[in-house]
């Protein structure tokens, strides 16, 4: 099977215009390069010219994401030592918006006489009007290469105050936990007075063990078969009781 070569007469080029109105300039120059190409046709060959013509508009909106404006130079040479040349792209777009685009642009063609033919498609201007409506141009929306803006972000006054929420909502909440905590110990009577942890005091709590006497009728195995009571957290039950002149029941 051969590979498909088109000819002179299969190549149909349309027209294209686009608003670089709010677009960044390197996403719109690599889309715009691609058509001028002709990657976006079934029939592209890479040593053929199968691209279409593009117009771009309002070159002089185009924008540049980040600090590239102060940041991203362009580079010319004269060919003789000490004959390079730096400018800022910002100033290059202040200054010559049409050659800024047609420089970026084509850098992303071939570097041969293909890529400069391609280039003879491309026509840019600086303001909203073209001289080529003849041509028909159909519009090209490039929506994905626009500069998006920030992100809608809540005001600082508006941060503090949900922070305060949050933390008046958790310290009722648990205001709450510990009135109920104290009032089942206070019930009890002598369970804080023990010094077990607040976990422990909770999970006894939690299982039915209010006072300290229900806690001295408990052996040491009964101790253990409550749920997150180890080995460790019996010897703290045994210590305290200890400390308090208190046991648990023998077997």
């Amino acid at each position: 099977m051969s590979t498909y070569t088109p000819k002179k007469g299969d190549i149909q080029r349309s027209w294209h215009v686009v608003d670089a109105d709010g677009l960044i300039l390197g996403r719109l120059a690599s889309e715009v390069a691609k058509i001028l190409r002709g990657k976006h046709k079934p029939i592209f060959t890479p040593h053929q010219d199968t691209g279409d013509h593009v117009v771009i508009v309002n070159a002089d909106k185009v924008v540049l994401s980040g600090s590239k404006r102060a940041d991203k130079n362009i580079y010319s040479h004269s060919g003789y030592p000490g004959g390079l040349k730096t400018k800022a792209y910002g100033d290059l777009l202040a200054e010559k918006p049409e050659e800024a685009l047609r420089i970026t642009i084509g850098g992303m063609l071939p570097k041969n006489r293909l890529g400069r033919q391609m280039l003879t498609k491309l026509k840019i201007y600086s303001g909203g009007d073209h001289p080529h409506e003849a041509q028909k141009p159909q519009p090209l929306e490039l929506e994905h290469t626009r500069l998006r803006g920030p992100q809608e972000k809540k005001s600082i006054e508006a941060k503090l105050d949900d922070s305060e929420h949050v933390e008046s909502s958790k310290e009722k909440v648990e205001q709450e936990h510990s009135e109920v905590k104290s009032d089942e110990i206070s019930e009890s009577g002598s369970l804080e007075s023990l010094g077990l942890t607040g976990a422990l005091l909770s999970n006894l709590v939690a299982n039915g063990i209010s006072t300290t006497q229900e806690l001295t009728n408990k052996t040491s195995e009964d101790v253990l078969g409550i749920p997150k009571i180890g080995p460790k957290a019996l010897e703290q039950i045994i210590s305290c009781l200890k400390d308090n002149g208190l046991s648990l029941k023998e077997v």
